[in-house]
């Protein structure tokens, strides 16, 4: 939403649930249940639903409650689709939506990530005004997600920001990182160019402010790959879409992640 002149208008719970869709854990999981916050990539264009709906119905598969959000997109800029993703980890955490939650994460993906990863960093930009202690996640899923504008091209980086050029570095959610982050997994693919060096950063500052990080690096699939299962969803195809049995793994790592961590339970 966005106000005349421009101004972005921050969502209320009411605004923010219009725009979220929730797929439950499967029915043989019973009571609480963590959550988790899906945030697609897409260059901020668009929202590939292999890496919305796929994602969510994987988590939910293994006893997640997921809740897919379409977040604004340009023209938009920040922090419009930073608003969003605050707004919407307040919902999820509210219970309004029926659900008992326990913990309560966030899965990003490239710019879907590079949003993550603002939100678990609890990063305020100073384009806005008003905003204290924002929310945060209990855990970070990040795959081949946005960590620093600096590992981009700068024509990439202009495209995505815009006039925005100023606070680039605000925007680089890895130079928020300190040891208050939560636990994060990360992943990417070595034939991803722009996700491996982000991935790789990633776990260098999780490391150096002393958080707990998982990070595995495949060795086929480039970027955008999702679930790495070669399925659309949505009844929509997207050049990104790929098969690669071994990346696909990257489920089944995360899966024991979130055990391990005991934020997946029995």
């Amino acid at each position: 939403m966005v106000a005349k002149g421009g101004t972005a208008i921050s969502p209320t719970q009411a605004t923010i649930s219009e725009r979220i869709t929730v797929y439950p854990a499967a029915d043989r999981f019973t009571g609480p249940r963590p959550a988790v916050l899906v945030l697609p990539g897409g260059g901020f264009r668009e929202l590939p639903p292999h890496e919305g709906e796929g994602y969510a119905r994987w988590l939910a598969s293994i006893g997640l409650h997921a809740f897919v959000l379409e977040y604004r997109l340009l023209p938009d800029r920040f922090p419009a689709p930073l608003q969003d993703a605050r707004a919407a980890l307040d919902h999820v955490r509210s219970g309004v939506h029926g659900l008992e939650t326990g913990p309560v994460g966030v899965i990003g993906s490239s710019a879907g990530g590079q949003l993550a990863g603002l939100l678990m960093t609890g990063a305020v930009l100073s384009i806005e005004t008003g905003v204290v202690d924002p929310p945060r996640p209990d855990f970070a899923i990040l795959a081949y997600a946005l960590a620093d504008l600096d590992l981009l091209p700068p024509p990439a980086v202009e495209g995505l920001l815009g006039e925005l050029i100023p606070i680039k570095d605000e925007l680089s959610p890895a130079r928020h990182v300190d040891s208050t982050v939560c636990p994060t997994f990360v992943w990417a693919a070595a034939q991803d160019p722009p996700g491996v060096p982000n991935a790789l950063e990633w776990a260098r500052v999780l490391v150096a402010a002393g958080v707990p990080v998982e990070l595995h690096i495949y060795p086929r699939g480039g970027h955008g790959i999702g679930l790495a299962d070669g399925i659309t969803y949505g009844g929509r195809s997207h050049p990104f879409i790929a098969r690669d049995a071994h990346t696909a793994t990257w489920t089944d790592a995360c899966e024991a992640w979130l055990r391990a961590e005991g934020f997946l339970t029995p």
